[in-house]
């Protein structure tokens, strides 16, 4: 059976009584200490490395399942956003008719499409407060050009 790390360093610390101080043997006892403690400074990082990647994946796993609840839906002026499905239900609680970005849908991020003003513009505009694209609402006007 394989010692852990921390109970070789633990070891290799009741040795120093039986090596000479300044000797050959205490040169490599220290040694093998500071390498033991390198390997146990990796071997955490890989622990926290793992359980941080195990996180990402449920969490990929999550949004894959919970895509099917969500549907893209053209506005008008041939913009594309993200909705609920009709006769869906979610565990979060989501306002009817409430709109995501579809650019950070596809990054797996819902981010919601907040109304904004923009003047000499007609119509509406929504804007992803994440990404910062913003969705024209309404078909432009025959003929329009805004002008900044």
């Amino acid at each position: 059976m394989a010692a852990n790390v921390g109970d070789l360093i633990r070891r290799t610390q009741g040795l120093w009584e039986f090596i000479e101080d300044g000797g050959e043997g205490a040169k490599r006892l220290s040694e093998l200490q500071r390498e033991l403690v390198e390997t146990q400074i990796r071997e955490t990082a890989l622990v926290e490395e793992n359980a941080a990647l195990k996180k990402t994946i449920a969490d990929f796993e999550k949004f894959d399942i919970e895509r099917q609840y969500y549907t893209r839906q053209q506005k008008p002026s041939g913009a594309w956003v993200v909705k609920v499905r009709p006769g869906k239900e979610l565990e979060a609680d989501m306002e009817k008719g409430m709109e995501f970005c579809a650019h950070c849908f596809q990054k797996r991020e819902l981010s919601i499409l907040q109304p904004i003003e923009k003047l000499r513009s007609p119509g509406g505009y929504l804007k992803c407060h994440t990404c910062s694209a913003e969705v024209m609402l309404d078909a432009p006007l025959r003929g329009s050009v805004d002008f900044y």
